[in-house]
């Protein structure tokens, strides 16, 4: 995952908060290279199958060949630029809203026999921890068949949200304390939503179904719990630590 543009995004204007979903508009944001593919998976905890589903969405074949053959054919030129149409399969589940990649330009630039390629991909809307993350092993399939490797690979976000949900995994790549406190000194509203949701992740006792909050809860309790707490306990006031039990307060009669 990129961590960068995760901390990037919290400390930009709310466009809209739902819940525990900070969404917000218009973000720019540019890596000189990409992980591997395999490491990415691994990171993310995604199985291999991930990348086959979204090639069958968004793979286009015909799109990436006349790409290919397009920078072929001006091999030399001083400048060319490709854009590759990011939609393979509809999708029809009844909520969605179309595809979230739109498309891909691959520019070049030729000098005394060198080449510059650069990479531009444009986005509707994505989650920044998971279904982002994921995307980018797409992206290296994309680069490995026109047999390419841009650098750098800028994105735009028309609309681009940060789910606490994810949290418990985004804390296994970066400092949760320090992560949080980033949040507070940006946006207080999603900080104390992010606190309250990372906080029940921490309770032993298993109260979720939806299976993505499952797993984000069994990943926080692997987390390095002792630093958490600490900033829990004194950050949120009805906070104690789950895994101890409440004092017991003696009534006097």
């Amino acid at each position: 995952m990129l961590v960068g543009l995760i901390k990037h995004a919290c400390a930009q204007p709310t466009f809209v908060l739902h819940g525990v979903r900070k969404i917000v508009q218009g973000i720019a944001w540019q890596e000189e290279f990409l992980k591997p593919a395999p490491d990415i998976l691994r990171d993310l905890g995604y199985k291999p199958v991930k990348t086959t589903r979204l090639m069958n969405i968004y793979y286009n074949k015909d799109e990436v060949a006349k790409a290919k053959a397009k920078l072929k054919q001006r091999i030399g030129e001083e400048h060319s630029s490709v854009s590759i149409l990011t939609r393979n399969m509809e999708k029809t589940h009844p909520i969605t809203q179309g595809w979230c990649i739109q498309n891909v330009v691959i520019s070049q630039r030729w000098k005394s026999k060198q080449c510059i390629t650069t990479a531009d991909v444009f986005y509707r809307s994505t989650e920044a921890i998971m279904k982002f993350g994921a995307d980018l092993t797409l992206l290296h399939n994309i680069f490995d068949a026109l047999e390419v490797k841009p650098t750098p690979v800028r994105f735009y976000f028309a609309n681009l949200y940060v789910s606490a949900v994810f949290f418990p995994l985004l804390f296994r790549h970066t400092d949760g304390v320090k992560f949080f406190e980033h949040l507070r000194r940006h946006d207080k509203a999603f900080w104390w939503l992010a606190a309250k949701a990372v906080s029940r992740y921490l309770d032993p006792v298993n109260r979720y179904t939806y299976r993505a909050q499952v797993k984000q809860r069994e990943l926080a309790q692997d987390l390095d719990r002792t630093p958490i707490d600490a900033y829990l306990m004194e950050r949120i006031p009805e906070y104690h630590e789950p895994h101890m039990p409440k004092k017991k307060v003696r009534k006097v009669k």
